[in-house]
């Protein structure tokens, strides 16, 4: 079966119309990430991103469904009132960008988003929106770190944590300088070329350092990628398990770090297999699996005496990130 945008897109529409004859309390539905940016495939496998805006109260938030073994839905749920103070959004680097694009929606009854669409989409570039976009993420780094920072003992395993929120943070609070906000399986990737428009190539490396890329290898990765899959499997036993990682979604990650490792980008497999792996363990009480995620870090170099070195490094990719900010902000006189 040949996967393209087209098909995706057909697939949407197929599957809003059946809910929306079910659901008569749909207000709108439209399309956000990669099927929307027009490049939906890593590794053979995708998900059709869908938010749908609901007048009740959604019984739930999220939920992902199962196409075929490559593509899934993946539905955010809003409630309607969640966009009225719809000028906020300009500055939200997660939906904000689909809001812009009319060709996202799917489902828009008396016009509704329209309306919204045309507000956010008004002065949504402009530097001010740009700006906050990105502050966000560097005041989150920059509190994460604070977290990391207390001399209160934290347990070791809820310090990595932490050290890796930040690191995603002060990676966001660069790449939404120049787009929306990293997505989990494409974050490496879309780093790099964020950062080579910024001209600041050189913070690819150090962000892959900040992830254990030093110590990655072919051979760590086909050692360890077995691990990870079956730790991912036992979370979907479990009843609270993240739909994020819901076996549906095992094309969508597994077959896309498979890809990436063969086609020579290793050190872009790390950040989906790290952040993953530590929602699996959210639902995981045994011991082992806690164990063999130790064991994983280690092999990529964190452990618990290198803690200051961790800090400092964080640290320092956090100021260039708060750096960067500084110097758009004097650019536009903001």
């Amino acid at each position: 079966m040949r996967i393209n945008q087209q098909m995706l897109i057909k697939i949407a529409k197929e599957h809003v119309a059946k809910r929306a004859r079910r659901e008569k309390d749909l207000v709108a539905v439209y399309l956000t990430g990669s099927v929307s940016d027009g490049d939906p495939l890593l590794g053979g496998s995708t998900d059709i991103d869908l938010i749908f805006v609901h007048k009740e109260e959604p019984p739930l938030k999220r939920e992902v469904l199962r196409v075929t073994y490559e593509i899934s839905l993946d539905i955010e749920h809003h409630h309607q009132s969640f966009y009225t103070y719809h000028r906020r959004l300009r500055q939200n680097p997660w939906i904000g960008f689909a809001l812009c694009n009319h060709q996202n929606i799917l489902l828009d009854q008396d016009h509704w988003l329209e309306f919204i669409q045309a507000s956010v989409s008004a002065r949504f570039d402009s530097p001010e929106n740009v700006y906050k976009r990105s502050e966000q993420f560097a005041e989150k780094a920059r509190a994460l770190w604070f977290d990391l920072n207390d001399p209160q003992e934290i347990d070791w395993e809820d310090w990595i944590t932490l050290y890796f929120k930040a690191v995603g943070a002060a990676a966001n609070a660069i790449a939404c300088l120049n787009g929306p906000a990293l997505t989990t399986r494409r974050f490496m990737l879309d780093f790099t070329s964020r950062a080579e428009t910024l001209e600041r190539l050189p913070l690819v490396g150090e962000l892959t350092r900040l992830l254990g890329n030093e110590n990655m290898n072919e051979e760590l990765f086909n050692e360890w990628r077995k691990i990870w899959a079956e730790t991912i499997e036992a979370a979907n036993e479990k009843e609270n398990c993240p739909p994020n990682i819901a076996k549906v979604r095992k094309a969508y990650f597994l077959q896309s770090v498979d890809a990436m490792a063969e086609s020579g980008t290793l050190h872009a497999v790390l950040w989906p297999m790290l952040e993953t792996w530590q929602q699996a363990l959210t639902c995981l009480e045994d011991e082992e699996h806690h164990q063999r995620w130790q064991e994983f870090l280690k092999a990529l170099g964190f452990q618990k005496e290198n803690k200051e070195e961790l800090l400092s490094n964080v640290d320092q990719f956090i100021d260039q990130a708060e750096r960067l900010l500084e110097d758009y902000k004097n650019e536009y006189n903001l």
